[in-house]
């Protein structure tokens, strides 16, 4: 049995926020004792008062009247359009009666036509689903059906209004004895053993849930619950069609009840959907205006498919706006400092949404930084090869990624992303309109995500992958992170861990497809010019905070005792001054490349805070060390140090490159070591220069078996986007 709340708690009757809802239902019990015709008149008064508040609700209704019923004149669908708010004026009254009015009152006005298909369908044993559509005279269904059987279970969604689902709830169990809700299976399974009769009514849109699929409802592909079909399969029950329709000339209402549907479930989701739909189909044309046509059924569109209302944005939406409204100071702040000090005014207006930016995009291809934009670029080389005349559009977060594409990229526009506010995504997206969008990784803005979906604009995840913190956060983190993913288009992941993990996140099994780690394509036929310093030396590359000094300390007898030098190319060069103070009391002699201090005999730890050198010093490198592996910043990509041949030392914390380290080491391509044993490792790398020589190799051989990863995901793209605008 359902825990309905009791509404004669006293939180209910003394809270004023629902005062109202209780002079509301006051005025309701009240109705009920005026006579039937009046109360139909009084009906049909607040349905032309509502039809002329409620300006969602009408456009919603328009809509949805509009895909059903396209024959219909506009004049014609304008009339349905106002018989349908009176129809749901009076259901409000009849509910009221249905739930207080007496029986001397009600029970004349009720008809029923096929009882003796349900009595058949009883004769089995196994329960029975009376399934039926979203009439606006459900209440009198329930009303007039315990006239005939005491089995009938009602099964119902919650109301946002506690206090009204509560006296709704009160109501309905004290003519149906019991309630379960819609979606709770076990419940539904529990009455149908016990041979109860199931009122389900499955035509609503409750999103993307692994129970659903698409079917068409009228000429329009809905998203539609498997709900009945699983329950019949799993309980012997029969499927009965249950309709009820207002009949003319105050003569009530008539419940019609049809035979069993044959050969169901048939074994086929979307065949079964589909017979259901069009079964509430055919009744909803018989009598449209007493359809409920103000609940939006084709919210949820097949991917690709523009959305077909208006937005309506959710309370953790709400709250994740006001969150960046609260941090627009720091924002700005944040961003003139960086405009300031990278002398790149383009970063403060851009980012807040009011630079000038390219028009009528072909490609945008969005990647954070530095490390995503090398990555995609053997990606973009092949859209401006193949597609020369089509705008392709980078877009990135930081300065130093805007450096780095304005280097790389010729007839390419460059520009920084706006932050996440939604005035400054719809600018964006209003001027630049892109044809196809693709976002590198894990770059997942809600308002960019929402606007994009809405505008019609598909959006593709390239390269998609999910850490580990992301696919465990919960709450209000993992709502938007899923609400993301079901505003997404397609998703090209990485590997199958990724697209499971998308799934979890609500994605569906044809909304991603696995196409490897694009991290492996080059855009480079040769190897870039190896970097020789005065001594020969091991490379920490792209080292995070306090991994500086963790790693001079463990390796201090390298640099001591066997000549070698530790070159750190740090993943942030503007951290330099807290690098120097952290190694501060090591007292090791210290070159800075940026200051060009020279590297000597007596050169211990060479700091190369310049930017854009780090293929050279992997090139030039004995072995490398791969940074933000022995902190717990998930690793860096091991990928760029295969492509040179060296052979790479990681750490234990390489979350966010999980297949790639498995993979190395597999094939023998690197070592994953702790900080107490890398210094061990670093020196038997160093001693056995076959081993050495032999790792690198290896690296090298799993680069050249996915050297065509590029092509892989320009191929998927194209499929997907189609022709450009040019």
């Amino acid at each position: 049995m359902s825990n309905t709340n009791n509404p004669l708690q006293p939180r209910y009757i003394l809270n004023p926020v629902y005062w109202p809802t209780w002079l509301g239902l006051g005025f309701l019990w009240l109705s009920t004792k005026l006579p039937y015709k009046y109360i139909l008149l009084l009906g049909k008064v607040m349905g032309s008062i509502s039809y002329v508040l409620l300006a969602e609700r009408r456009r919603i209704t328009r809509i949805n009247i509009g895909l059903c019923f396209p024959q219909l004149s506009k004049k014609e669908q304008g009339r349905l359009i106002r018989e349908s708010f009176y129809s749901s004026g009076m259901a409000l009254f009849e509910s009221a009666l249905c739930w207080w009015g007496s029986d001397e009152k009600v029970k004349p006005l009720m008809h029923i036509e096929g009882l003796e298909n349900l009595k058949q369908a009883e004769e089995k044993g196994h329960g029975v689903i009376m399934l039926g559509g979203h009439y606006t005279m459900l209440e009198v269904g329930g009303r007039l059906m315990s006239y005939y059987t005491d089995k009938v279970i009602p099964t119902y969604k919650s109301a946002r209004n506690k206090l009204f689902e509560a006296v709704m709830a009160d109501a309905r169990k004290r003519i149906s004895h019991d309630l379960i809700k819609s979606l709770d299976m076990r419940g539904v399974v529990r009455a149908l053993k016990k041979k109860k009769i199931i009122w389900y009514a499955p035509d609503q849109d409750f999103g993307y849930v692994k129970t659903s699929v698409f079917a068409p409802f009228m000429g329009t592909e809905a998203i539609s619950l498997t709900f009945t079909s699983r329950l019949a399969k799993a309980t012997g029950a029969p499927v009965v069609p249950w309709y009820i329709e207002r009949l003319p000339d105050l003569r009530g209402y008539k419940v019609t009840l049809g035979p069993a549907l044959e050969n169901f479930p048939g074994g086929d989701d979307v065949r079964d959907a589909t017979i259901i739909n069009n079964m509430i189909s055919q009744h909803v044309e018989k009598v449209p205006e007493q359809y409920l046509w103000g609940h939006r059924r084709f919210k949820t569109r097949p991917a690709g498919s523009p959305p077909i209302y208006r937005p309506r944005r959710g309370k953790q939406m709400r709250r994740y706006s006001l969150l960046l409204f609260a941090l627009t100071i720091p924002a700005l702040i944040y961003s003139i400092i960086n405009a300031i000090r990278y002398k790149n005014c383009k970063f403060f207006t851009e980012r807040m949404g009011i630079g000038s930016y390219a028009k009528n995009v072909d490609f945008w291809i969005h990647a954070a930084s530095v490390g995503e934009i090398n990555a995609v670029a053997p990606l973009i080389d092949l859209l401006k090869q193949n597609h020369p005349d089509c705008i392709v559009m980078l877009t990135t977060n930081t300065p130093t990624g805007y450096q780095n594409a304005q280097i790389k990229f010729d007839n390419v526009a460059i520009h920084f992303l706006p932050f996440d506010w939604m005035w400054a995504v719809k600018r964006f997206i209003h001027r630049t309109d892109p044809n196809c969008t693709l976002i590198f990784e894990t770059e997942l803005w809600p308002n960019l995500y929402e606007y994009s979906y809405w505008r019609g604009k598909n959006l593709t995840i390239i390269n998609a992958r999910l850490s580990h913190r992301s696919l465990d956060s919960s709450g209000w983190r993992r709502y938007l992170l899923s609400l993301c993913v079901q505003y997404t288009h397609r998703i090209l992941a990485r590997s199958e861990w990724d697209k499971e993990s998308f799934m979890k996140l609500t994605a569906s099994e044809e909304q991603i497809k696995v196409v490897g780690n694009i991290k492996w394509a080059s855009r480079r036929n040769t190897k870039p010019e190896p970097l020789h310093l005065a001594k020969k030396y091991v490379l920490l590359a792209s080292s995070r905070d306090g991994e500086e000094k963790l790693l001079c300390q463990t390796l201090s007898n390298l640099v001591t005792n066997k000549n070698y030098l530790l070159t750190i190319v740090p993943r942030h060069p503007k951290r330099l001054q807290d690098i120097l103070t952290d190694l501060k009391d090591l007292d090791l002699k210290i070159a800075v490349r940026s200051l060009n201090q020279p590297v000597n005999d007596d050169t211990q730890i060479y700091i190369a805070d310049t930017f854009g050198e780090l293929e050279q010093f992997i090139a030039g490198s004995e072995l490398v060390i791969m940074g933000g592996s022995f902190v717990p910043k998930g690793g860096q990509n091991i990928i760029e140090v295969a492509r040179q041949g060296k052979a790479v030392i990681f750490g234990p914390h390489m979350d966010n490159f999980d297949n790639e380290a498995t993979l190395f080491l597999q094939h023998q391509a690197g070592f994953q070591t702790n900080i107490d044993s890398l210094e061990n490792t670093v020196t038997m790398l160093l001693t056995d220069n076959q081993l050495c020589l032999a790792t690198g190799n290896n690296a090298l051989k799993l680069v050249e078996q996915n050297q065509d990863m590029a092509k892989r995901y320009y191929d998927e793209i194209i499929q997907i986007c189609g022709p450009c605008k040019h």
